[in-house]
């Protein structure tokens, strides 16, 4: 493996793996690293009125913390799998390009308040962008060897 798909495929799993493991947190019921609930809803899904509820919470750290495994390369490199990587690349590369208001929107939430969209423009499409192009990297699969190839 290139040593810059491993390093892809390591961004990729530990970006996702943090992310599953901070909505678990969430999910639980702590507002971490916010104060509170009120404060969280604000940097996160742009409204004081609070988070989602506990269950789509989890359904979200579940998926995140399966698409670190499947990132770092868990489930093999069969076409499926690849497809599976390259379109979750592709997903973060959107959510990167057309930001946090939209999702909110494709989410069906209300317009998010000042707070969030700092936060957005700052941080989370930055890190949606690394994301994004760190799937897409780690993605690709080994180039074949090459019968009688000199290549080692």
């Amino acid at each position: 493996m290139s040593g810059l798909r491993s390093a892809a495929r390591v961004i990729g799993w530990a970006g996702l793996t943090a992310a599953g493991a901070l909505h678990a947190i969430w999910a639980s019921g702590s507002p971490w690293p916010e104060r509170n609930a009120k404060r969280l809803g604000e940097a996160v899904v742009g409204s004081s009125k609070g988070v989602p509820d506990a269950q789509s919470t989890w359904v979200v750290a579940g998926t995140a913390l399966a698409g670190g495994a499947v990132a770092a390369g868990a489930l093999g490199e069969g076409r499926s799998i690849v497809a599976v990587r390259r379109l979750a690349g592709a997903a973060m590369l959107a959510r990167a390009a057309f930001g946090g208001e939209a999702a909110l929107d494709l989410m069906g939430r209300p317009a998010p308040g000042a707070r969030f969209r700092d936060l957005d423009r700052r941080y989370y499409r930055p890190l949606f962008g690394v994301l994004g192009t760190a799937l897409i990297i780690g993605a690709k699969k080994k180039p074949k060897k090459v019968v009688g190839s000199t290549d080692g």
